[in-house]
């Protein structure tokens, strides 16, 4: 009987998150204020670290894709939105933290989003004058073949 209930399922789903310490496969990844200063950062190489700082000027967000406990090391990409992880990248834990949004979806970062000048909201047309049409003479459309029969 326990088996189809569907709360031991959200149970464990919860209970998981905070029973194992650290990252999660799927958590947003923020940067600490001092992580250029830690050791771990120092100690990579200069072309990670300039990797590392494109993605943080990027404004994008940096989601865990995989976490390796020996040694402890969780992999980062760019989330280009819509599921597109680019670019992975290997930190210790110690240079971040994982963000939490609560039951929220992460938001969409201002990088992502598209100034459109869409306007969805119907609209008078003005009716269009031909060459060659008089003024008092109406342009009929030839109807299409789904209009015939509706």
């Amino acid at each position: 009987m326990a088996k189809d209930n569907k709360f031991l399922n959200l149970l464990e789903t919860y209970q998981s998150r905070y029973e194992q310490a650290g990252f999660l496969v799927g958590d947003v990844f923020k940067f600490n204020d001092n992580f250029k200063s830690h050791g771990d950062y120092k100690a990579m190489t200069q072309d990670i670290k300039d990797l590392l700082d494109s993605y943080i000027e990027s404004g994008l967000h940096l989601r865990v894709v995989a976490v390796q406990h020996n040694p402890e090391v969780v992999v980062i990409a760019q989330d280009h939105t819509g599921g597109r992880l680019v670019g992975k990248v290997s930190v210790t834990p110690s240079l971040g933290q994982p963000v939490s949004f609560g039951n929220n979806l992460a938001p969409i970062p201002d990088s992502a989003k598209r100034d459109d000048k869409v306007n969805i909201k119907p609209e008078e047309v003005a009716p269009v004058k031909f060459d060659n049409q008089e003024e008092d003479e109406e342009v009929v459309a030839e109807s299409t073949y789904t209009q015939q029969y509706l």
